[in-house]
């Protein structure tokens, strides 16, 4: 029992000791603390402002009836890979503007989000706009190429029956040759026709931050005071041993 209220009582003499060598250096553990935590907020208020905008993009199809990948004018997963490397080469020339991450809209195959962050809300949206401008127009290109092949085939279709209503090479069932010809160009046109043909386009608006996503100056300035108290305290405790031990020395 008396070992125990021995411990206790060195116990209490040492907390005792503690709160009395901070109360002695309170003025430079108030002055510390201050001192960071004001230029954690420099820093926090001098940096600059980095914000995010969004955009989501629908994949273009041939048949928008359809909806099997290989329809699409280019595959979505294809179409990430691809806008990763271009905005790794960094090739769209928005100043301090960067793609932060592209991905599939959940449950939806052929809508990608796009993530910007740029210095400004207007660098971001001119960034992702640019994006998809360059990919519609490749796109557009693809859709022209498809239109040229269609109407390659109708072309040759119309030819062949021509050559049939032509008396000399009329036979024996050549109207129903004829009526088939007629169908498959039929279809051809119909899979040319606009409303199975859609390019790739921004669904809604590109959305904005009115607040920056960095720094997180709140956070920082908060961070920064717990920092600057504990540091000051750690120095206190730091300089009492330096001076207890050089007095046992002396």
């Amino acid at each position: 029992m008396e070992n125990n209220q021995k411990i206790i009582q060195e116990d209490e003499i040492d907390l005792r000791e503690l709160f009395l060598t901070i109360w002695r250096k309170k003025v430079f553990i108030v002055l510390l603390t201050f001192i960071v935590t004001i230029l954690a907020s420099i820093y926090a208020f001098m940096k600059t402002p980095i914000y995010e905008v969004k955009a989501v993009i629908e994949v273009g199809s041939f048949n928008s009836n359809s909806n099997s990948n290989s329809n699409y004018i280019e595959n979505p997963l294809n179409l990430i890979k691809k806008l990763l490397i271009l905005n790794k080469e960094n090739i769209k020339g928005i100043q301090d503007s960067n793609i932060e991450n592209i991905t599939l809209v959940k449950s939806t195959p052929n809508l990608i989000e796009l993530s910007a962050t740029s210095a400004s809300n207007e660098n971001g949206i001119k960034l992702l706009n640019k994006i998809v401008a360059d990919v519609k127009e490749e796109h557009l290109s693809k859709i022209d190429s498809y239109k040229s092949l269609i109407v390659d085939n109708i072309n040759n279709l119309k030819s062949q029956i021509k050559l049939l209503e032509d008396d000399k090479n009329k036979f024996d069932g050549s109207l129903a040759v004829k009526f088939e010809l007629v169908s498959k160009i039929n279809d051809l046109e119909l899979q040319i026709s606009p409303h199975n043909i859609q390019n790739t386009k921004l669904i809604g608006d590109i959305i904005t931050n009115e607040y920056p996503i960095k720094p997180k100056k709140k956070l920082i300035v908060a961070v920064s005071f717990v920092t600057g108290f504990i540091l000051s305290i750690f120095l206190v405790f730091f300089m009492e041993f330096i001076r207890s031990f050089k007095d046992k020395n002396d």
